[in-house]
């Protein structure tokens, strides 16, 4: 693509994968001309098998708030031009920096101090925990997915939209999986300066000894036994002592990673760190995160016992088989926060007092109207999503397009009877799931895009968990699928198929 060249109000500037690793997807440095700011832009053809988890992934990501994502912005379905097929177009903000693979690089692939890299990987782990209630992950962390500032801020890119195109760096890895991984990945090179990962270009890998990776301490000698077993319990390839569980995703591992820090030896402010810039110290920024790392270790602490850190015994571990400890030497309980009193008794399952099919965008008698709220499509088998046998379920038409050949999408809606306070939304798909938009309204509205929406998720998982950041109340919800996944039998052709919907 010569430059420059516009795509709708947005001037392409640099073209950021010039040496085209993937052939199918374009990633430019753009400039919004009506807000004046810059942009990334990540552009890939309609047509691709990966578009509508794409289109999923960044529509589900843009719905997530934390400072420290560099969000969606925009996202633009391209019509085919006489130089160009249709394409989707993915804007998000942009953040002058480094990523951590240059940072490293600039200190000559030298690690940095711990307590600062404990600081910037808490800070990844909290940006990505906060897709968690939304059932949206990373994916795919990776060195460049993290970018420090010039500002000294650390800011995460591709939230949910990387792994759409290219899934996890461990194919064999959920997403959440990945998440963990990642992060525990992350740590570990910024503590040692080696990739404990999938290989990745550039980076030298860590030093495998019996099948596992080496543990940090037994590769630099000042990283503390706390970092160890922050590692131990993320990286996959590292050993684990027997019983002892894997973090469960990124919310854990920041509970986990902040108890770690109240374990580092105190810091002097007033000292200079190398390889910061212009030779500044951490100054106030340090110390909200050693207060915050504070407050998070001294939370877990009560709810697992101080004393449960003293996880890895003093043998190092170096062997493909796990270390066994004694029972006082091994923490058993999984770093989560302990549950409140209302987690206890579990979320209130809510009424499903009648379901049917949804069509607002079909012209079923051909008069040139669509049909609005009376649209219905297989309603049938609408009922079916509500019954307690997981083998039936509704199907949507077989179409041509993942869009439901250009109506937009399909979907259910769901009669509590009265108004309900709405927070959540399980739902079990037949195969591979759709992308899923959960929407609430008093009344059954003509336009999907009318009612309040509540939560999204990209396409892929066969059962996804959707909860928003705050209850709606409505006596409907809308389950509407934007983006249908292709049938594996029928390659080239796109169905929803929705087995078991509960709602809390």
């Amino acid at each position: 693509m010569m430059l420059p060249e516009r795509i709708g109000r947005y001037l392409l500037t640099a073209d950021l994968d010039p040496e085209h690793h993937d052939l199918d997807v374009q990633f430019f440095r753009g400039h919004d001309e009506v807000l004046d700011r810059e942009v990334s832009l990540r552009i890939l053809n309609a047509d691709d098998p990966r578009a509508p988890a794409f289109l999923g992934a960044a529509r589900a990501a843009a719905l997530v708030e934390d400072r420290r994502l560099l969000r969606v912005l925009d996202v633009m379905t391209l019509a085919e031009t006489a130089n160009e097929p249709a394409q989707i177009a993915v804007v998000s903000e942009w953040a002058t920096g480094r990523n951590l693979g240059e940072l490293l690089q600039a200190r000559g692939d030298q690690p940095i101090p711990v307590d600062d890299a404990v600081n910037i990987v808490s800070e990844v782990a909290r940006a990505v925990s906060a897709g968690l209630a939304t059932n949206v992950n990373h994916g795919r962390l990776r060195p460049s997915s993290v970018i420090v500032t010039d500002a000294g801020e650390v800011r995460v890119r591709g939230l949910a939209v990387d792994a759409s195109l290219w899934g996890p760096l461990d194919k064999g890895e959920t997403k959440t999986q990945a998440d963990v991984d990642g992060l525990g990945c992350l740590l570990y090179l910024l503590v040692t300066g080696l990739w404990s990962g999938p290989p990745l270009t550039a980076l030298a890998g860590a030093p495998i000894v019996g099948g596992n990776v080496l543990l940090p301490s037994r590769v630099r000698a000042d990283v503390p036994r706390a970092i160890d077993d922050v590692i131990a319990r993320s990286v996959s390839k590292a050993a684990r002592p027997r019983g002892v569980a894997n973090i469960s995703d990124a919310s854990a591992f920041t509970s986990m990673l902040g108890l770690a820090r109240d374990h580092l030896a105190p810091v002097s402010h007033g000292a200079k760190h190398r390889g910061e810039p212009n030779g500044k110290s951490r100054g106030s920024l340090g110390v909200v995160f050693r207060i915050a790392g504070v407050l998070i270790a001294f939370a877990v602490v009560l709810g697992f016992g101080f004393w449960g850190w003293n996880l890895i015994a003093s043998d190092p571990l170096t062997t493909a088989n796990p270390v066994e400890l004694g029972n006082g030497d091994v923490l058993t309980a999984s770093a989560v926060p302990m549950p409140s009193a209302s987690d206890e008794t579990g979320p209130v399952i809510l009424p499903i007092v009648k379901v049917r099919s949804f069509d607002p965008f079909d012209d079923e008698n051909k008069d040139g109207i669509p049909d609005g709220k009376k649209g219905r499509e297989n309603n049938i088998e609408a009922k079916l999503v509500a019954d307690l046998d997981i083998t039936t379920a509704w199907h949507s038409q077989t179409y041509d397009t993942p869009d439901a050949d250009g109506k937009g999408g399909v979907g259910l809606i769901i009669n509590m009877g009265e108004p309900q306070s709405v927070r959540s939304a399980s739902l079990t798909f037949e195969g591979v799931g759709a992308a899923t938009e959960v929407r609430v309204a008093d009344e059954i509205l003509p336009d999907p895009q009318l009612w309040s929406l509540l939560a999204a998720a990209p396409a892929g998982d066969r059962q996804i968990d959707l909860r928003g950041p705050r209850a709606i109340t409505g006596k409907y919800v809308l389950l509407w699928f934007p983006q249908l996944p292709q049938r594996v039998d029928k390659p080239g052709t796109y169905q929803v198929g929705l087995s078991k919907v509960t709602l809390n």
